[in-house]
């Protein structure tokens, strides 16, 4: 990776760390307030109107935001493409959901999910506007601007609009409006930021490009919605919106701390790759660079949580919710496994090999389709190990995709999930034995979690700084010499950072 290009990567992850750790704050708090102020019923319909308008999401963009991204030359022309088709498109699938709407009750048999379906429909339009900015500043690497405005948009619309329109009554609605809030706030941001030309444009040479890569991402993106959205939908037939609720919220506890952290890297990532698509041999060595760190960090974060899963639910969400311990138990093992293969998707999408991820997302269907039956008897549960299972399937599909386009072979890929595993154990085993002594005493639930958290920050901290796994020696190295904390020998973090540095590039050449 150039000097100039390594240098906005390291700015990027700075400023999408920051923005991404005032998002988890605010969304756990926000979670926690509105788990309390409404029934589980409004999480179950807002989760199914989810699921319909992002089935028209993925026809509605057409992977117009990847191809910006990704397109080594982009052209004056092909942003006012991008703009007039996703404008178009964003206005013509609001107009269509207000009239598709009523066919939900066909699906779901809840005909109160039709109101809702139309008004949520409003985001196609507001997300078609959006797209070309929010995607030039990240092909520019401009997150610094980026997260600002999404920290303050959640800030007005979540915080401020749901909280408030939940404590008077609004029930479901205030879910609603909350998301459009949001929406709007950023459209209105990211424009601020670029104020890219919105001048209409129908020359289809300027098209042509975008979507030739930006139908594949789009028909990519809608397979990638049956997969991970097939849980939902089934639930919601089968089991009711009670109990999707329950399935939603264990769901959200694991999914949006993994999104969180990876969405910080994933938006540098991309860019970030596309710019060295042709250096096949570069490429490959900071993907295994980019997933060791990430597995390095997921693993430990969601065995903490499958063991801390009674406090974490009790603590943000309420004795109402205690049906979702065991769901939350299961889905803590599951999905890591989607957030670690993130890195080779992204290598397919930056290299433009897009035929074999839709072959694999394909596959991954029929196989949870089948876990889905193999396991419905054993009710939420079943549900999560069969989503457990598809995962393992998902790594192996990749593995050998990786081997086929950076030829890498299988054991460089898995010694990359040991650093992960070693530490995750280690947070498991102990957080267990802290958390069996600390429920013998009857402490409050919040006092028991806090003292979780702070174990399990302890333990990955001394099995990184202290033990760490050869195959994250080098990785954390690379790292402190990016940050420039060393570069400082008066200040008292970068002394530190910089003996313990010549540490790791001792132990790594011995070894």
């Amino acid at each position: 990776m150039s000097k100039n290009l390594a240098s906005k990567a390291v700015s990027g992850l700075k400023w999408s760390s920051a923005g991404t750790i005032a998002n988890a704050v605010m969304q756990i708090g926000y979670t926690s307030a509105m788990a309390r102020l409404l029934a589980p019923e409004a999480f179950g319909l807002v989760a199914l109107a989810g699921v319909l308008l992002r089935f028209g999401y993925y026809f509605a963009n057409l992977g117009l935001n990847q191809a910006i991204i990704q397109k080594e030359e982009l052209t004056p022309e092909n942003i006012r493409a991008a703009f007039t088709s996703s404008a178009l498109l964003g206005l013509t699938f609001t107009i269509l959901t207000w009239f598709v709407a009523p066919f939900a009750v066909l699906i779901f048999d809840m005909p109160d999910v039709v109101p809702i379906v139309r008004v949520m429909g409003l985001a196609f339009v507001i997300g078609g506007v959006s797209a070309t900015a929010t995607s030039l500043l990240q092909r520019n690497m401009r997150f610094k601007e980026l997260s600002i405005v999404e920290t303050l948009s959640y800030v007005v619309a979540y915080l401020g609009v749901g909280i408030l329109l939940a404590y008077l009554d609004f029930g479901v609605w205030s879910l609603v409006y909350a998301s459009l809030a949001q929406a709007a706030l950023v459209a209105m941001g990211a424009y601020a930021m670029v104020r890219h030309n919105v001048l209409p444009l129908f020359n289809w040479q300027s098209y042509k490009p975008l979507f030739a890569y930006g139908s594949k991402m789009s028909m990519i993106s809608f397979l990638e919605f049956i997969y991970n959205d097939l849980a939902t939908l089934l639930i919601g037939r089968i089991l009711g919106a009670y109990r999707l609720g329950i399935y939603n919220r264990a769901f959200m506890l694991v999914n949006l701390p993994m999104y969180n952290l990876t969405r910080t890297v994933s938006r540098v990532v991309f860019p970030s790759f596309s710019q060295m698509q042709s250096d096949t041999e570069r490429l490959a060595k900071v993907y295994l660079s980019s997933t060791t760190l990430l597995a390095a960090l997921i693993i430990p974060v969601c065995l903490g949580i499958m063991v801390a899963a009674p406090e974490i639910v009790y603590v943000v969400l309420g004795s109402k919710w205690l049906e979702s311990i065991p769901v939350l138990q299961v889905l803590s093992l599951a999905i890591p496994l989607s957030f670690i293969t993130m890195f080779a998707g992204i290598v397919c999408d930056a290299k433009a090999v897009l035929n074999w991820k839709i072959v694999i997302t394909i596959t991954l269907i029929v196989v949870i389709s089948i876990m889905f039956l193999l396991f419905r008897n054993f009710g939420l549960v079943g549900f999560g190990f069969a989503l457990l299972v598809s995962e393992l399937f998902r790594i192996g599909m990749y593995q050998m995709l990786m081997k086929k386009i950076l030829h890498l072979s299988y054991w460089a890929q898995l010694r990359i999930y040991l650093p992960g595993i070693l530490n995750g154990a280690a947070v498991a085993v102990v957080l267990h034995l802290v958390s069996t002594l600390l429920r013998s005493m009857e402490l409050p639930h919040i006092a028991v979690l806090v003292s979780q958290m702070l174990t399990g920050a302890v333990v990955f901290l001394i099995m990184v700084l202290v033990f760490p796994h050869s195959a994250l020696k080098e990785q954390l190295h690379i790292i402190l010499s990016k940050v420039g904390l060393q570069d400082n020998p008066t200040s008292y973090i970068g002394r530190m950072v910089s003996r313990y540095r010549k540490t790791l590039v001792k132990e790594t050449e011995s070894a």
